[in-house]
């Protein structure tokens, strides 16, 4: 279950990395978004406890050397999870603060991009076509980095608290 692209796993890290540092991501439970984790209480334990072990589990796969049912059954389980998540991102977050940086035009493209490239790792999934699994892994690494890199400000100065 190994990566090909030195590029990719270099990415996850990072991102992974400011994900547990301390994303400010986002969270608002809806009628469509997984419940948060009992630890969750607010963007950043949502990200880390939901959205990052999805997204993890899609970039492990995406180059994976073989692929057995029982990973593909984790692969769809897990891009589920994401897509069940989007509603959560898309709505911002518990505070004020969190919900005011939804309305911007910026978040709603990255949580619309999040979206897609969630929904097609799922049909990916479905399919068990790992190129296409691929891709959609490789999208999300952009996506969250883009996102992170907007809104997240341990990701523009990992000094920040």
């Amino acid at each position: 279950m190994g990566f090909r692209c030195p590029l990719i796993v270099a990415v996850a890290g990072i991102l992974s990395a400011a994900l547990l540092g301390g994303l400010a991501g986002c969270e608002q439970q809806t009628a469509n978004a997984p419940p948060a984790p009992a630890a969750a209480k607010d963007s950043r334990s949502f990200m880390a406890g939901v959205v990052q072990p999805a997204t993890q589990v899609l970039w492990d796969f995406g180059y994976a050397e073989k692929m057995t049912d029982e990973n593909w059954a984790e692969v769809s389980k897990a891009a589920m999870t994401l897509v069940d998540a989007v509603p959560t991102i898309a709505a911002g977050g518990f505070s004020a603060e969190e919900k005011a940086r939804a309305t911007s035009a910026e978040w709603q493209d990255w949580s619309k991009k999040t979206g897609e490239a969630a929904g097609a790792a799922k049909r990916a999934a479905d399919a068990k076509n790992q190129a296409e699994l691929a891709t959609a892994g490789d999208s999300l690494v952009e996506i969250c980095g883009g996102c992170h890199m907007a809104f997240d400000p341990n990701a523009k100065d990992p000094a920040a608290k």
